[in-house]
């Protein structure tokens, strides 16, 4: 029987494992070096978003449709909730922009509305109208539970043979010429056939002793979490604000608030202390508070109000906000999935599909071309290019294109 160990128990690794024991591919193990969800899957905000934009469009719709089978499935709860999001526009420029996805999404048959200033703050309580130009709602999104998802994967794989190992921590890839082998871990060797890394932060780690240098760096990462008054419905609409880098949602009554920074904070994997599980860095006001004195412009009551928690998650990003999936160059049965970009909960069903095509050698649901791991050459080798260059990724989802997944 075929083996095939997925190292890391994140949403992406879950994901790929479901995936792999539901086409009945082979003895199915995955494995994590603390308790499934431990690494950056925990913090993730946990927010869906469907954008008309190309190939970013039917990754998001069969992440929907993965739901709803995993709950039947699993019989648990993945705590999806369709809340729809407001797009903020602070500008005429910005206005027109919107308009363009709204009539996309028109095209596409989804529910999709242009909003006048009071329109939008009818639906937000704590927007003010005078602070926009208008908004764009988009009906097909909407936040769920990480941790309730993974446990949906996780037991789902499960009812179909996946064999799961916590506290086993991964410490090397071994070949046989060209081809993978074996894995070294803490708790002795696993015999494999086939290797899928899915381990975040920690991936371009554990492939440089075999020379193999992943274009990802893991970058600081935030939002805050606010008492508020009013309090705020669980249906309240999430929203994103493009032009001031900011996000967020509903929040057990509360605001979420978070940003996707201009000039992340570079970390080195190496350095984060051990064991990082479960695991935050510490605040960063001095990076933060420029984006919270923007989202306080057009939620006035975010002013005065009480701080709840600051969580400061790093998460990996790649030069172009693309994640890395696929086979490794050079490596036989070595793949990767990793580099997700913080929106692995939104791309982690489209993920673990186009890894389990790749294992089968079936015909593609989705192109996984722009994802391919080694498009960077040797860049991938200089850390100091990397780490420039992830620097600048996180803004640029807001910042490049209005056709991309918009992220958090």
């Amino acid at each position: 029987m075929r083996r095939i160990a997925v190292i890391g128990g994140g949403v992406i690794g879950c994901s790929v494992a479901w995936h792999l024991a539901d086409r009945g591919m082979g003895d199915i193990l995955l494995v994590d070096r603390d308790r499934l969800g431990s690494g950056s899957t925990w913090h993730s905000a946990g927010n869906i978003t469907w954008k008309p934009a190309g190939d970013k469009d039917a990754p998001v719709t069969y992440m929907l449709e993965t739901l709803d089978r995993l709950e039947r499935e699993s019989g648990l709860s993945t705590g999806w909730l369709k809340t729809g999001r407001l797009f903020l526009a602070r500008d005429a420029k910005a206005m027109e922009g919107l308009a363009h996805q709204a009539a996309e999404a028109k095209a596409r048959g989804y529910e999709s509305r242009l909003l006048e200033p009071n329109e939008a703050a009818a639906r937000h309580p704590l927007l003010d109208p005078q602070a926009i130009e208008g908004a764009w709602l988009n009906s097909l999104s909407g936040r769920l539970d990480p941790a309730g998802l993974i446990a949906a994967y996780a037991k789902a794989g499960r009812q179909k043979g996946l064999r799961v190992r916590e506290h086993c921590d991964v410490t090397g890839v071994t070949l046989s010429g060209n081809r993978v082998t074996r894995l070294e871990t803490a708790n002795g060797p696993i015999e494999v056939d086939d290797v899928v890394l899915c381990g975040g932060l920690w991936s371009r780690m554990l492939l440089e002793p075999l020379g193999v240098f992943l274009a990802q760096w893991g970058c600081e990462h935030f939002y805050i979490i606010c008492e508020i008054e009013p309090r705020l419905a669980r249906e309240t609409p999430s929203f994103i604000s493009p032009g001031e880098l900011i996000y967020g949602r509903e929040e057990v009554g509360g605001l979420l608030l978070g940003c996707f920074d201009k000039d992340a904070i570079p970390i080195d994997a190496k350095e984060l202390p051990k064991p990082f599980a479960f695991t935050l860095l510490d605040d960063n006001w001095d990076k933060f508070f420029p984006y919270f004195e923007k989202a306080a412009e057009i939620f006035p009551a975010l002013s005065d109000a009480p701080v709840r928690k600051f969580l400061n998650g790093p998460e990996a990003f790649t030069p172009d906000g693309n994640p890395l999936i696929g086979p490794v160059a050079g490596v036989e049965g070595l793949y990767v999935c990793t580099g997700m970009n913080s929106h692995g909960v939104t791309l982690s069903a489209a993920a673990g599909h186009m890894v389990a095509d790749m294992l089968a050698g079936t015909e593609p649901r989705f192109d996984a071309c722009i994802y391919a791991p080694e498009r960077f050459g040797e860049k991938a080798d200089e850390e100091d290019w990397l780490k420039g260059r992830v620097a600048h990724a996180p803004s640029s989802y807001y910042l490049q294109s209005t056709n991309r997944i918009t992220a958090g």
